[in-house]
């Protein structure tokens, strides 16, 4: 069937408004989760003035850990901040434009592989998709939806080029270009050269050996590999490691060894399965132990292993039956891999804004068996009737779910309220909602939660101090000692704030220890101001404590002289 332009446009059109529809209402919401700590709390986002040196900085400031690199994305911050003066409006605004040009750019990506009427049916469901919401209604998913964006449009200029022949040098350019830009919104973005050599192998039409149009593609793909070198070495001089991110607490805590973090995810894979096909449940944390943490093989991982071994198998079965089933596959294993865990430890485990882009390569696969259902539909009207029926209730719950999950981003309150009701066995729903009301001046039900957390995962060092804290502000340090030291066992990097350690040694009358401690916090980079009265305070307690000790002893002298 040909399409005209019109048509096309019209099509285009309705993708646009479906992710309108669906992405519309976050408009009103604030800053929350990461926004707060990358854009209210950092003055970099605050101003314009040396936008330049993004380049040679991290994503968090040196007061959140120094971590990432994504100058892109951080200059769009300033530039949303600098229109709106502040507000979180121009943010997601910024988010909702990018989302429905990156919807109808899946259209025109898609049309490249299926026929018309499938690569809408891709489209659409892709511009109504639930699991989207964490990244369009967070103001900090600007870099999940441009990365997106570019890559998509990078792919669709490849295929559409192969379409008519060798991909020209100004195609390979704009490619370039845009796989450069791509990188520098987010680290995920490399993955784009894999993409294009498995396209070249299993979708471009092309009577030539696979050796031979490989061969023809080892130039552009060795200035691409330039562009990831030069993005990769302005990456690591601005933050340290492989990753780039601290990994994990969890990984770090219970020490997994690369084998363990492995069957870890393994074990989680199905979440990445749900959130793909049928995102009914989201989340803003999955963490142990709703995701368990392996130590070794274990039943646990074998639906994960199952569901894996399923998905490559069926995508070497489709390699020549049904290549674009076996490319949408494709696509999801290479875009998910650098945020898998799979390779190289990251800052999270699983999270559902790192499904933004191997969504794509869901829906390219999924709608890559209509044009095998209509052909056997074909002869029955009312057939193809309940599947128009059944992709209008499709498209109905996904937007229908998209607009209620895009209000609970509406404000910190909101969110970590309802992550402890999405997910009660994630101990980091529980520990975020405790600190904020910490924060907000209700300590007794947020040290509740904190308890909670600390019942639910033991091994995150900031929860038992946190947990601490909120014992020795009632006066009970007895158990506190206890939590503190546990929380600086687990991370001796926290020893610096070891003062409140002293101080609850010192209540409870070890005053020894105490001085001790708070030595032992000096050296570990406490205050020296807070250090100092903490001293004193320790001092002055057992000054009382040997005046009082001289003046029993005379007491008692004088009651033995004759």
């Amino acid at each position: 069937m040909t399409v005209t332009r019109n048509q096309w446009w019209l099509a285009a059109a309705i993708v646009a408004a479906l992710a309108f529809a669906a992405s519309a209402n976050s408009i009103v919401n604030g800053f929350v989760y990461d926004d707060v700590y990358t854009i209210i709390r950092d003055p970099r986002a605050h101003t314009l003035a040396g936008w330049w040196t993004e380049f040679t900085g991290t994503y968090w400031s040196a007061r959140w850990g120094s971590d990432g690199y994504r100058p892109m994305t951080r200059i769009l911050f300033r530039l949303a901040w600098a229109v709106g003066d502040g507000s979180p409006m121009p943010f997601h605004a910024m988010n909702i434009v990018l989302h429905l040009a990156g919807s109808v750019a899946v259209l025109w990506l898609a049309s490249a592989l299926l026929p018309f009427a499938a690569a809408w049916i891709a489209a659409a469901l892709y511009a109504v998709h639930p699991v989207h919401t964490e990244a369009i209604a967070n103001a900090v998913g600007v870099s999940e939806l441009s990365v997106l964006l570019l890559i998509v449009l990078a792919a669709g200029l490849y295929l559409h080029g192969r379409q008519r022949g060798p991909v020209t040098p100004r195609r390979w350019l704009a490619i370039g270009t845009l796989y450069a830009f791509a990188c520098f919104f987010k680290e995920h973005a490399i993955v784009l050269p894999a993409v294009l050599i498995f396209a070249e192998l299993l979708v471009v039409p092309d009577r030539l050996p696979g050796r031979d149009r490989l061969n023809t593609l080892r130039l552009p793909i060795l200035l691409l590999t330039v562009v990831a070198v030069a993005f990769l070495w302005a990456r690591t001089s601005a933050v340290r490691g492989v990753s780039g991110f601290v990994p994990a607490i969890p990984f770090q805590t219970l020490n997994l060894t690369s084998g363990n973090r492995f069957l870890t995810m393994i074990g989680a894979a199905p979440e990445w399965f749900r959130l793909l096909l049928w995102p009914q449940r989201l989340m803003t944390e999955y963490a142990p132990p709703y995701i368990d943490m392996a130590e070794g093989p274990s039943l646990i991982q074998l639906p994960g292993a199952l569901l894996l071994i399923g998905t490559l198998g069926l995508a070497i079965a489709c390699w020549r039956r049904s290549p674009v089933t076996s490319f949408g596959i494709v696509w999801i294993v290479l875009t998910l891999l650098p945020v898998s865990n799979l390779l190289i430890p990251s800052g999270v485990i699983v999270a559902e804004r790192t499904l933004m882009l191997p969504s794509v390569g869901a829906m390219i696969a999924i709608a890559s068996a209509v044009p095998w259902l209509y052909a056997r539909l074909e002869p029955h009207r009312a057939t193809r009737i309940a599947g128009a029926a059944a992709v209008v209730v499709l498209l109905a719950l996904g937007m229908g779910r998209s607009i209620a999950r895009n209000r609970v981003w509406v404000d910190n309150e909101t969110l970590l309220h309802r992550g402890v009701l999405d997910s009660p066995r994630s101990y980091r729903t529980h520990w975020l909602l405790g600190y904020y009301l910490k924060t907000t001046n209700r300590s007794e039900e947020g040290l509740r939660h904190l308890e909670q957390a600390f019942r639910l995962f033991p091994y995150d060092p900031v929860i038992p101090y946190l947990v601490a804290d909120g014992l020795r502000e009632r006066g009970n340090c007895g158990p506190a000692v206890e939590l503190y030291r546990w929380a600086f066992e687990l991370s001796p990097a926290l020893r610096r704030y070891q003062l409140a350690l002293s101080i609850c040694l010192a209540y409870t009358g070890r005053l020894d220890e105490a001085k001790s401690v708070a030595l032992d916090a000096l050296r570990y980079g406490a205050k020296y101001s807070q250090a100092v009265d903490v001293l004193r305070a320790i001092d002055a307690q057992q000054d009382s404590l040997r005046a009082r000790g001289s003046r029993e002893d005379s007491a008692e002298l004088a009651g033995r002289t004759p």
